[in-house]
């Protein structure tokens, strides 16, 4: 699947990537929760997979094709590299367990919960929501300040990705994840300082992509900045004007966010020999 031509001053009729097919389509919505489910559950093992999660911390979720109201999010306390579809839970917005899960695990962690709820209610667009404690997200976190748009990777966050200076602890009040959404806005990331990175997206593959990618930008801006430090004469070049714009119009949109993270999932899918699924 390709975009129209793009045009910049510098690329006049630009040729468009071709991201391939469109996502899957269901006619039983039974099919589609089954679908979501599954590659949620795989999601979990790519964080795990490329050293995204931290202990118990951190949760993904997805909105439930039926229950439009409710979300799927991991148990607490399951490693991300051993998720199942089976060990999801389905919840509500106001925190109740509807369905899902197995004897023993029908708990989930309070702080997903209190974020998640208020980012799916308050975005319609925003099915998957992705929040981790992944280490140089942590790292750059600390630093309160936008994103330095150093590469062209990190252009697909060109005048979206927020940032949360205002850190209250521990995520357990609607009023903290309030501020939270409301710094978030229409963005498909946000950097919440002192804490790591939260990211969304009409699909788990494309939040998961533009995880991955924020996590990498926050590595090379804290390695640019470590490299540039003490000489004034050096100082970093970033991206801006057309040229950001440009890039973020041929790649920052979501099938192309998901495009970027089928590669991840078809790993897992190798490595597993499909296990998540069952």
């Amino acid at each position: 699947m390709t975009q129209e031509l793009l045009s910049s001053d510098s690329q006049p009729n630009a040729i468009p990537f071709d991201f391939g097919d469109p996502p899957p389509t269901f006619e039983d919505p039974l099919d589609e929760r089954r679908y979501i489910k599954e590659r949620l559950a795989c999601a979990y093992r790519v964080f795990a997979k490329l050293g995204l999660c931290e202990g118990a911390s951190g949760h993904l979720t997805v909105r439930d094709p039926i229950r439009k109201d409710c979300f799927w999010v991991t148990p607490y306390g399951r490693q991300f590299s051993l998720m199942r579809a089976s060990d999801l839970l389905l919840i509500d917005h106001e925190g109740k367990i509807v369905m899902g899960g197995k004897p023993g695990r029908q708990f989930y962690n309070i702080a997903a919960f209190v974020i998640h709820a208020a980012i799916h209610a308050a975005r319609p667009d925003a099915n998957a929501v992705c929040h981790s404690h992944s280490p140089y997200g942590k790292a750059f976190s600390v630093l309160a300040k936008p994103l330095p748009i150093y590469t062209q990777d990190g252009a697909v966050f060109y005048n979206d990705c927020s940032v949360y200076t205002g850190h209250g602890g521990v995520v357990l009040s609607s009023s903290e994840s309030a501020r939270i959404t409301d710094a978030l806005g229409t963005k498909k990331a946000i950097i919440l300082a002192n804490h790591g990175l939260l990211t969304v997206g009409e699909c788990i593959e494309s939040a998961t992509a533009w995880f991955i990618m924020l996590e990498n930008e926050c590595q090379t801006a804290l390695l640019v900045d470590a490299a540039a430090a003490g000489d004034p004469t050096n100082k970093p070049k970033q991206i801006t004007g057309a040229a950001a714009q440009f890039t973020y119009d041929a790649s920052g949109f979501d099938l192309a966010g998901r495009f970027e993270a089928l590669p991840w999932f078809e790993a897992i899918e190798e490595e597993t020999n499909g296990a998540y699924k069952l």
